[in-house]
């Protein structure tokens, strides 16, 4: 009989422990994820969850964590594994919400806007949603207009050698055109002297004439007669 008393005994501590264990973890990464440490966090959340009884379930805060910590895939999966448990459209709507988040994270446009027409099927009036699938939709279309410039791009080689080519001629004559820009200045500064020069030996020709005229006139007014 004592010895049934003291494995129950046992039994009762043992599972007290566990119980304390899974609560302990729990408060560590709530604490972790107010400080910002959601690495910390995510840690502890799963080892809380490990623990814990069948009846609890962590999923939303683990995977809440995840994303915080950037683990933009295994939040993708902690967010599915909540959407499982959840019973109500609200519910279901908001974590689909977050699916669509982690894969719009991920470059996933396609599976962003699966999941977010799913959130809308459950919730048809959120607007968040609703401008976050009009965003994963011109993403897609942007990936596949990139695409598709590229694909046209290794189909025709000979296409981008000659646009190089053009860019090529066309750098080079914008070179040409600013040597022959300078060189015309050149030629039109020397031609500007040359005018300068012409018109500074006329006005001295003018003078000097000017003055012979001048020295003439005198010489002639002053001849010695007497009339």
């Amino acid at each position: 009989m004592k010895r049934v008393l003291l494995f129950f005994l046992l039994f009762f501590i043992v599972g007290q422990a566990d119980a304390q264990a899974w609560v302990d973890s729990l408060e560590v990464a709530r604490k972790a994820y107010k400080a910002g440490n959601y690495q910390k966090a995510t840690q502890y959340y799963k080892s809380a969850q490990k623990q814990a009884p069948k009846d609890v379930d962590l999923s939303d805060e683990i995977a809440q964590s995840t994303y915080r910590s950037r683990d933009f895939k295994n939040a993708e999966k902690a967010f599915e594994q909540s959407s499982y448990n959840k019973k109500s459209k609200e519910e279901k709507a908001r974590v689909q919400h977050n699916v669509g988040n982690s894969k719009m994270k991920q470059k996933d446009y396609e599976g962003a806007i699966s999941a977010y027409k799913e959130s809308l099927r459950n919730n048809p009036n959120d607007p968040e949603t609703k401008y976050n699938l009009s965003e994963a939709i011109r993403q897609k279309k942007e990936k596949e207009k990139e695409k598709q410039n590229q694909e046209d791009q290794n189909k025709n080689p000979n296409q981008n050698q000659e646009n190089q080519n053009n860019s090529n001629n066309s750098n080079q004559n914008s070179s040409n055109n600013r040597n022959n820009s300078s060189e015309n200045k050149k030629m039109a500064n020397k031609q500007a002297d040359k005018m300068l020069d012409d018109l500074t030996r006329q006005e001295a020709n003018t003078k000097r004439r000017l003055a012979k005229n001048g020295n003439q006139k005198k010489s002639g007014g002053n001849s010695g007669k007497d009339w």
